[in-house]
């Protein structure tokens, strides 16, 4: 029969051989303590792959708020916008020749008028009266009425202190061949005779002028037109001289005719 000190002995042999191999302590630490690198790749809660590679709609806070931002502006930029500015300067430019126009043509009218020795009050259409609690000129009409007898004009002034204005501005209107007599405390008489070959060279001359007034008016009208435009070259500027080349030749046939009528009379 074995001792007990001999059993305790056998036991602890068997129990170091079923046990395996043994660890030291600082291989226990490996296992037991991974390093800190290992341990953030383990308990990480994004895919190393979705960080590099977020895709093309990920965005930050600050780049969502630029990317509204920039499609807030370019939400004004309407591809017909440019078409819209060219446009308005175009139909501005041609409101203004128009005038110009106008203008010559109600100046040639009454000349032609003149030349034939009609009695009419278009004759006085292109008097404009300056009234010194006014601002600017007015017309003849707006402050008087004009009537016909026999071969004179009639002016009645509506407010006798604008007499003397209106008859100033009757002078200084150089038609040919009209001359304003005070007849009464507010009105004018103008003689019409019928106009001698020297006047009706004469209001030719005017008329002449007047036509070149009116082109120096159409130029200022392009060259302002092209100004807004950006330049002589620039979109919508052979628009704008067509507008031009159109008038003058319209003016210019105007007095052709008007050279005509005078070649009658």
């Amino acid at each position: 029969m074995m001792s007990p000190s001999a059993t305790r002995q056998i036991l602890r042999s068997l129990s170091r051989s079923s046990a395996g191999p043994s660890f030291s302590a600082q291989s226990r630490a490996v296992v037991l303590c991974p390093s800190p690198s290992l341990l953030a790749r383990s308990f990480s809660s994004t895919p190393a792959i979705l960080k590099k590679n977020k895709g093309p709609n990920t965005k930050s806070p600050k780049q969502k708020i630029k990317v509204v931002e920039d499609d807030e502006a370019g939400a004004n930029d309407d591809p017909g916008a440019g078409e819209v500015v060219i446009s308005e300067v175009i139909e501005k430019a041609q409101v203004k020749m128009d005038k110009a126009v106008h203008w010559a043509k109600a100046v040639i009218f009454e000349g032609v008028e003149r030349g034939r020795g009609r009695v009419t009050p278009a004759l006085l259409d292109s008097v404009r009266v300056h009234l010194p609690d006014s601002p600017g000129q007015c017309h003849l009409n707006a402050v008087a009425s004009i009537t016909t007898k026999g071969n004179a004009l009639y002016v009645e002034i509506w407010d006798t202190d604008s007499t003397k204005f209106v008859e100033s501005a009757i002078h200084q209107a150089n038609l040919p061949g009209i001359s304003p007599q005070k007849t009464g405390a507010n009105t004018l008489k103008i003689p019409i005779s019928r106009p001698t070959t020297e006047q009706r060279a004469e209001i030719l001359r005017s008329l002449s002028t007047t036509v070149e007034t009116a082109k120096q008016q159409i130029r200022m009208a392009r060259t302002e037109g092209f100004k807004h435009l950006g330049g002589r070259k620039s979109n919508g500027t052979d628009e704008v001289q067509k507008l031009v080349d159109d008038a003058s030749k319209e003016l210019d046939g105007q007095l052709v005719l008007a050279k005509k009528e005078f070649e009658k009379a």
